[in-house]
């Protein structure tokens, strides 16, 4: 078999169409699920032939899409590509990665909310995926949100999980961790310790240099939080600060706890819990892993973006 692929991209995917408008083809079109507004939209094409076939140059090297934003309508412009066709024997697969500025997905439609976008290949209208496009808060001050409300997801090639917060209990925290999110800080990071039945941990921002491996958990921001210590416990799904050893030490290192912690009560500040995404959280965790300890995952664990969900005072 034949297996032809451009610019693959490995990534958590919405559920696709299948398309079998030319005879002998099956298209399909997949897209992440959520997109911060400042960011690229990818949509990755795979087109398989069943059987020998001809199909338009132009589903090979131009693009063609048929958008709306909130059900309007939204002028995409088309690349014609090569005219002519081309003949594929069966077993053939081509796989193309397209990436365009979320924002030409979101032409005269209002930016300060969750977008809700469709896209369909014209010429293969059964070739279509959906996906939402988050607001732009890179110049949002955080101090005007209601953080007891705003909500962040994370957004990983395992899948997304989705956070909310308790300023009650850590309100510096709170603010400091949906801050780095609005800056952009953790989108490329990776979730580098996974201990299974403990706690998953990212945050590092030297994690998104992979010939930087040897260094992954002693980056910083800069800046060090006091502890906000509480009564919170870290149970299944708890958002914590990681710290070294002395108490105020925590900076921009986060955990999930995968599996109830009680040792860790009262000596590291929980801000936050897992409000959706517990098969993602367990995915991660469950991962293979490798490296002196046996908390290095095997397949690196990306978390693509941090989008914050704004809601204001």
């Amino acid at each position: 078999m034949l297996r032809f692929v451009a610019s693959l991209l490995v990534t958590a995917l919405t559920p696709a169409v299948v398309a079998q408008e030319i005879p002998g083809l099956r298209a399909s079109l997949f897209g992440r699920s959520l997109v911060p507004a400042t960011a690229n939209v990818e949509l990755r094409l795979v087109l398989q032939a069943d059987a020998d076939l001809e199909l338009p140059a132009a589903l090979l090297s131009g693009v063609d899409l048929a958008v709306k934003c909130d059900d309007a309508t939204v002028p995409f412009p088309a690349q014609p590509g090569k005219p002519g066709m081309v003949a594929l024997a069966g077993g053939t697969i081509i796989e193309r990665t397209l990436r365009f500025p979320a924002s030409a997905f979101v032409v005269g439609v209002p930016t300060d909310r969750i977008a809700n976008v469709s896209v369909t290949v014209v010429g293969l209208p059964a070739a279509a995926c959906a996906f939402k496009i988050a607001p732009d808060v890179s110049k949002l001050d955080v101090s005007t949100l209601d953080l007891a409300k705003t909500e962040v997801v994370l957004v990983t090639n395992f899948g997304d999980m989705r956070v909310s917060f308790r300023p009650d209990k850590a309100p510096k925290t709170v603010a400091a961790f949906i801050d780095l999110c609005r800056q952009g800080f953790y989108d490329g990071t990776k979730f580098y310790r996974v201990v299974r039945d403990f706690m998953i941990q990212g945050g590092c921002p030297l994690s998104k240099d992979d010939t930087q491996q040897q260094a992954w958990g002693g980056g910083t921001n800069g800046v060090r939080l006091k502890a906000e210590w509480s009564d919170l416990r870290h149970l299944r799904g708890t958002l914590a600060m990681a710290r070294g050893d002395h108490p105020d030490s925590a900076d921009c290192h986060f955990f999930l706890v995968h599996k109830d912690s009680p040792h860790l009560d009262g000596r590291y500040t929980a801000f936050g819990n897992l409000e959706a995404g517990a098969d993602v959280l367990d995915r991660i965790a469950e991962t293979p892993v490798g490296g002196p300890k046996r908390e290095t995952p095997l397949r690196h664990v990306i978390l693509h973006a941090a989008i914050v969900l704004p809601v204001k005072k």
